[in-house]
């Protein structure tokens, strides 16, 4: 297995994807999340330790996790349906009722004691200056259903799957999808031509059969159990996760070094696209499934569809928090002649 260079892909090509993107239904299984920031100013240090004092603001939510997944998905204007686990809580009613306003059915949300996992960052700047992450608190735990529990969730998937042309996993650690529970769907989904992506946090290695993967650097070599040092290294990585994931289609991130797409034949390496620095990385993986996802299940060769990634992993860090990257977002970065000329100078 070798690792080149891609060739540049003309914007018009891309363009030609994105109209097909919103065909179809989608289906996200997984931990959705709701991402809390409590905006503050910075205007001096305390005098009884070295922190910053801060002065609340405001308070704003998105969501994250499968929920951002789900949000970018309506964003591309699929039919999206939400497959998961949420509390009984005042942040389960909030998660759920983003959800709702943006089009996402969720039905298949079933609802636990335990409460909805929610991320909170604190970000902080002064009257002038960009607001700035501080600290991040989260909180939720694994969740665990009871029998009657493991029953809803079985029949909201039964019911979600119902015509479904995608299905996302969205695996965060939290137990609402795990590989044991995801195995023998896999392999049905996939047996009727269902398009199956995988984003996992921490168990990559552990599913097997989907469609497309997209771990980014750190998480496929951790999942490999290989560390990363070169390109070497990331062939070896790429070659041992697709044995044990048995999917035709590998897709690395690597942050500001762009992606890498595996097949059969090897990998080809896409840069960064724009080439700008990025402003918050919060959300990128969740646009490059969903993004890569839908252009494969539209019928784009697995080159043009990790490049369509590529520029959506561009778009939503260029973007404060998780804010989904719309098809018309898309086009914008493709026709815009700045994305032009870098989609040239990356030639």
């Amino acid at each position: 297995m070798t690792l080149a260079r891609a060739r540049p892909i003309a914007p018009e090509r891309l363009c030609h994807w994105i109209g097909r993107l919103g065909a179809g239904t989608a289906v996200v299984w997984g931990d959705f999340v709701l991402d809390e920031y409590w905006r503050c100013l910075s205007r001096r240090v305390s005098r009884e330790a070295p922190v910053l004092i801060l002065e609340y603001q405001g308070r704003s939510v998105q969501g994250g996790g499968a929920a951002n997944a789900a949000l970018n998905l309506a964003a591309l204007g699929l039919s999206t349906r939400a497959v998961g686990v949420i509390g009984q809580d005042a942040a389960g009613s909030e998660l759920h009722d983003l959800l709702s306003a943006a089009g996402v059915d969720c039905a298949g949300l079933v609802t636990s004691r335990a409460p909805t996992i929610v991320k909170t960052r604190v970000v902080a700047g002064s009257v002038h200056t960009a607001l700035q992450q501080v600290v991040r608190v989260d909180r939720g735990r694994p969740f665990v259903l009871d029998a009657a529990g493991r029953r809803r969730l079985d029949a909201a998937l039964r019911e979600a799957e119902r015509d479904a042309t995608i299905v996302v996993l969205s695996d965060y650690g939290y137990d609402s999808v795990t590989p044991a529970l995801a195995a023998p769907r896999v392999r049905r989904w996939r047996a009727h031509e269902v398009t199956v992506a995988l984003d996992a946090r921490y168990r990559l290695a552990d599913y097997r059969g989907v469609t497309l993967a997209t771990p980014n650097e750190s998480e496929a070599s951790a999942a490999a159990g290989l560390a990363v040092t070169s390109d070497r290294d990331l062939v070896a990585v790429a070659r041992r996760l697709q044995a044990r994931l048995a999917a035709p289609h590998l897709v690395i991130t690597r942050g500001r070094d762009g992606l890498t797409v595996w097949g059969a034949r090897g990998g080809r390496s896409l840069p960064a696209w724009g080439g700008r620095e990025a402003v918050d990385v919060t959300g990128a993986g969740d646009a490059v499934v969903a993004v890569g996802a839908a252009a494969l299940a539209a019928g784009a060769p697995a080159l043009d569809a990790a490049a369509l990634a590529n520029v959506a992993g561009a778009v939503a860090v260029s973007r404060r928090g998780a804010v989904p990257v719309s098809a018309a977002d898309l086009e914008r970065a493709l026709r815009a002649p700045a994305g032009q000329r870098a989609m040239r100078r990356n030639a």
